[in-house]
């Protein structure tokens, strides 16, 4: 309860998501920003979070520049409140070490 009050509860999250979205796009000029919500949900005037894309300019230019022409995918499941998937996807560069791309 003491860190609910401190930290915001799980839904005031996702009502930042947007403020945050838009801080990521003034600060990282060239970077792609897409929050996906649901289609049914907004029919009925709600809002509800599907997934959310962020990919850098810094990671597109180095993607361009310096990367083999290899993209892997990896993917965990999440439990607990906030229940889902996070999926990365991922380049390798000159020296074989791996490039978070999106």
């Amino acid at each position: 309860m003491v860190l609910e009050t401190l930290e915001g509860g799980f839904t005031d999250g996702y009502n930042k998501l947007e403020d945050y979205a838009i801080e990521l796009k003034e600060s990282n000029p060239g970077s792609d920003v897409v929050i996906n919500l649901s289609k049914e949900a907004l029919a009925q005037c709600k809002r509800k979070f599907l997934r959310m894309y962020i990919f850098f300019k810094a990671m597109k230019m180095g993607f361009k520049e310096g990367l083999r022409p290899f993209i892997g995918l990896d993917g965990t499941f999440r439990r607990g409140k906030a229940k889902g998937q996070i999926l990365v996807v991922v380049g390798q560069d000159n020296i074989k070490h791996f490039y978070p791309l999106a």
